[in-house]
């Protein structure tokens, strides 16, 4: 649009009123004016029309394909938080996208534009850069299942079971009730044992008895309370032992295996470790405990005469 001739339409109709000679010029000059305008419209007509429909079908499938998305994300059970924040990031971008395909269209240079965006994209991307990388974090977690809300983790000598997963943290609540945040991008970096992604876990038990005491009866005992117990698995491929592990100074250490659900991997820790000190206290067999034998030899060197040391030591030892 001339907006130059539109100016100088106004300031002719102006002078008209004053001069009544002037007024065919203005008239003619009004008449280029509209004509223009005319012009213009016609060759912007096209474009606008595809603007409009670039920008109806851009919004319909924007949220055509954030519904796509939820819908996929829920079914891997991630958090509601972090689903209703990729929407939202996903909504946003693609709204983006959609306005500046619009601008184009109707013909207005983007490349400042976009120069300065990214420019200033650059510039945030730079000053949250470890928040960044904790949403990025979140988002990996919830796409490649790494864990999910109800699993029991240990990462950095943490370890709790997860309530929450957020944009930027991962929230973990100890037995002893406290609850501990930690950034995504930690979670994702560091080693993480996951204790319950499996369905079925063993048990791993060290049970000392002394040298003097039987070890195949101590075995036997071991074996006969996990045959008995009701929550230890018996089925080919789970096999359940007590073996010789270590041979230490002061005690025969026994290995024991116990396979059992997952669920059930503490209680029957618990259960396991009681009934076992009962059991061998029943059959007297001795669990030792550190202990410092010290053995005084006399001086036969000595002249008789003398004192008795070595009784006077001992006596001061005790």
């Amino acid at each position: 649009m001339n907006f130059a001739l539109l100016a100088q339409a106004s300031a002719a109709v102006a002078e008209s009123s004053a001069d009544p000679n002037s007024l065919e010029a203005n008239l003619s000059m009004a008449q280029q004016w509209l004509q223009g305008l005319y012009d213009w419209f016609i060759k912007f007509w096209p474009k606008l029309l595809a603007a409009i429909v670039i920008l109806i079908v851009g919004w319909w499938s924007t949220k055509f394909l954030c519904k796509l998305l939820m819908r996929a994300l829920k079914k891997t059970k991630a958090d509601p938080t972090v689903l209703h924040f990729l929407r939202s990031v996903v909504n946003a971008v693609l709204k983006i996208i959609v306005v500046i395909c619009v601008l184009a269209t109707l013909g207005i240079n983007m490349t400042s534009i976009i120069a300065t965006l990214s420019a200033a994209v650059v510039t945030i991307g730079l000053a949250l850069k470890d928040n960044l990388a904790n949403v990025a974090s979140g988002t990996l977690i919830i796409l490649n299942k790494k864990f999910k809300i109800g699993d029991y983790l240990e990462t950095e000598g943490l370890r709790g079971k997860v309530v929450s997963i957020n944009m930027m943290y991962t929230t973990l609540c100890t037995y002893d009730n406290k609850e501990i945040q930690i950034p995504n991008s930690r979670m994702t970096n560091n080693n993480l044992v996951n204790y319950f992604v499996q369905e079925e876990r063993r048990i791993d038990l060290i049970v000392p008895i002394s040298y003097s005491s039987d070890i195949d009866k101590a075995r036997q005992v071991i074996m006969e309370l996990i045959n008995t117990n009701d929550m230890v698995i018996h089925r080919e491929g789970r096999r359940n032992r007590v073996a010789v592990d270590t041979l230490n100074e002061s005690s025969v250490d026994l290995s024991v295996w116990i396979w059992c659900h997952s669920d059930d991997y503490w209680i029957c820790m618990e259960d396991m470790i009681e009934g076992i000190k009962k059991s061998l206290d029943a059959h007297h067999i001795q669990i030792p405990f550190n202990q410092l034998d010290i053995h005084l030899v006399e001086d036969r060197t000595k002249d008789p005469k003398e004192p008795n040391r070595p009784k006077e030591l001992k006596e001061r030892v005790s």
